[in-house]
């Protein structure tokens, strides 16, 4: 570790360093930085089984738009 890094933000209070990620950035140790972009990064969501239905019926929607669509496109063709 390097004891003679001082940085020059020393004296920023808790909220200016949670509008400045930057910073905070610099002032972590290597592991803690590790552990700073795990617990940032976004996960997959969760979502409710309402909503799961709910998109897969649009998926099936677009699906079957497209079929329509393709045959349309065909018998206009011939």
């Amino acid at each position: 570790m390097n004891t003679d890094f001082k940085p020059d933000n020393h004296n920023l209070k808790s909220t200016e360093l949670s509008r400045r990620p930057d910073v905070v950035r610099s002032l972590l140790e290597e592991d803690q930085l590790v552990a700073f972009k795990q617990r940032t990064r976004f996960g997959r969501r969760k979502f409710s089984p309402a909503l799961k239905v709910l998109l897969w019926a649009l998926r099936i929607y677009v699906i079957v738009m497209l079929v329509i669509v393709i045959i349309q496109i065909v018998r206009t063709l011939h």
